[in-house]
């Protein structure tokens, strides 16, 4: 029993010491006194400005659509069918933000330098900025788009280039 004890505190030394080193390490200082740390930001990106713009125009709007939502949950004089109701809308808002964002991914993992996918009552609007397009293009774009959402009966994808989006 003695010796079974010996070995369950030398066991917890050890852990102790190791833990203690650990520390150590990662709280002292990586650089010497002589070095100044360098910090290195880069701001370009690949992302168009102007879908940029629209994308936050679609988070405002939706944003404020939430907010409203949120009022309706809040009131307590709301009835339980409208609660419910705000509660299925905002669930619904936020299952789109997420697909459109999903779906700009999945375009532009295509080969795109950038793409904008936006979901409406009335259909699916994709812009993909490219210097060509084709309609096998197109029509892999909308596969994409009609695998992802269930009732998308009109996608229209227009593909432009960075220059004619700022004429836009």
């Amino acid at each position: 029993m003695n010796k079974k004890m010996r070995k369950n505190q030398f066991a917890l030394i050890f852990l102790t010491l190791i833990t203690m080193l650990a520390v150590w390490y990662f709280k002292s200082p990586s650089e010497t006194k002589d070095e100044t740390p360098t910090i290195i930001v880069s701001n370009t990106s690949t992302r168009n400005e102007k879908l940029s713009a629209m994308r936050d125009a679609i988070r405002l709007e939706r944003s404020e659509t939430i907010s409203s939502l949120n009022d309706i949950l809040a009131d307590a004089n709301a009835s339980l069918v409208s609660k419910t109701a705000a509660a299925e809308e905002k669930e619904q808002i936020s299952y789109l933000s997420e697909k459109e964002v999903l779906l700009e991914t999945k375009v532009i993992n295509l080969g795109y330098k950038d793409a904008f996918v936006h979901s409406t009552s009335s259909g699916v609007e994709v812009i993909v900025v490219a210097n060509d397009s084709s309609a096998t293009s197109a029509l892999e774009i909308i596969d994409i788009i009609n695998s992802s959402f269930d009732k998308a009966t009109n996608v229209v994808v227009n593909f432009m280039t960075a220059d004619e989006l700022k004429q836009v």
